[in-house]
């Protein structure tokens, strides 16, 4: 964020350090907030760890340890960097350079000339991750046949086994089955390839590169990664697994697995119900549902940490590519996404829940279930 030209009030410099020593970022600790009095009572001064310790810890002489002091200025400056990632909405900073940098020690209050975007606070988890961020697309099935070309959005399999694929085919449609057909996983211009793009895009802008891997049975690389995951459990392996662990037992929305265009939603409640109600659908006693029409699509955004390690996981899956299009462009837009916020009961000020769960609807144009979708919408969500 850009720096403003404007000065800094001593009011709005007194507000800024009572809200951060009261913050849970100085909970647990004495002499911080005592030394952060200090600076700032000097903040007209760049001062020597000697001075520090001389001024502020009244040590002198053989008592004098230039150690304890940068210590403890250390310390102060990772609470005072706690403190902005969790109050990124505050347009005042207060910092703490290097002593190497500047000379010596100071605070630096600092005016910011931009609210905290909500698409940077959405996706902080991968961005500020230890593991590498990539996003996984799954290959989508095609059956060839001299210069045609189709496929059936139900249908799909691991691997490259042609046998299987024509199996597969034959089971789900079989008035489509000939044995003359060559299958193979392609990938042409469908929602999910925008989706990555428009993710890839934002991190792009954010300073992270991040690749796009076009692999349904790269499961190990991207459990070692924090990954951003577009696709489902009914045709991804991996993806099954992930969901069918203990670590994502306590999620509530599923893609049904057994039946296209359908979601299972466990225990829902009566917000989630009423949502659903108002788009005429109706909740079975096994919790599942089915879209009440051709035009309307859902798709679920799902976060996890990493069962692996450090780093997240963000789930992002439909049965309509165009709606994986639409949730991934809400997902980086900042106007719709504040809305999401909202709705979410989330707070810009505050981390984004470790776990969450959205369901969203996607209006699709008239001409079918690959054409342009609406904005997307969120129906409802859990988090904790």
């Amino acid at each position: 964020m850009p720096d403003a030209p404007q000065n800094v009030s001593p009011d709005e410099k007194k507000g800024l350090i009572a809200r951060i020593l009261k913050s849970e970022a100085f909970k647990g600790t004495e002499d911080l907030p005592r030394l952060l009095r200090f600076l700032a009572e000097n903040e007209d001064k760049l001062l020597a760890a000697k001075e520090v310790e001389e001024l502020h810890y009244r040590r002198a002489d053989q008592h004098f340890k230039p150690s304890h002091s940068r210590e403890r200025v250390s310390k102060l400056k990772e609470r005072l960097e706690a403190y902005a990632s969790h109050h990124p909405d505050d347009l005042i900073r207060l910092e703490l350079p290097n002593a190497d940098d500047v000379g010596g020690y100071q605070l630096r209050f600092r005016r910011l000339t931009e609210p905290v975007s909500a698409c940077r606070r959405f996706w902080a988890a991968h961005l500020q991750s230890e593991k590498e961020v990539i996003a996984v697309c799954d290959p989508l099935l095609f059956f060839a046949e001299q210069e045609k070309m189709f496929r059936f959005m139900d249908t799909n399999i691991e691997g490259v086994s042609r046998k299987t694929a024509l199996l597969e085919l034959e089971r789900l449609h079989p008035e489509a089955h000939k044995e003359s057909l060559i299958p193979g996983h392609l990938y042409v211009d469908v929602g999910s390839v925008a989706a990555s793009d428009l993710i890839r895009d934002f991190f792009r802008s954010a300073g992270v590169n991040v690749p796009l891997l076009l692999d349904k049975r790269a499961n190990m690389l991207w459990l070692k990664a924090s990954p951003v995951v577009i696709g489902n459990a009914r045709n991804n392996a991996a993806v099954k697994s992930i969901f069918g662990s203990a670590a994502a037992e306590t999620f509530a929305y599923r893609l049904g697995e057994e039946r296209y265009a359908t979601i299972h939603i466990k225990g829902a409640n009566e917000a989630e119900a009423t949502a659903l109600e108002s788009i005429g659908v109706r909740i079975g006693l096994d919790g599942i549902f089915e879209r009440p029409s051709r035009e309307l699509n859902f798709g679920i955004v799902t976060r996890m940490p990493n069962p692996r390690g450090a780093g997240v996981m963000t789930f992002i899956s439909s049965d309509g590519t165009f709606a994986t299009k639409q949730m991934a462009s809400a997902l980086t837009d900042e106007s719709r996404l504040r809305t999401v916020f909202t709705q979410m009961g989330w707070r810009l000020d505050r981390p984004v829940p470790a776990y969450f769960e959205m369901m969203f609807l996607v209006r699709l144009w008239p001409g079918g279930i690959d054409d342009e979708g609406s904005e997307a919408k969120l129906l409802c969500g859990r988090s904790g």
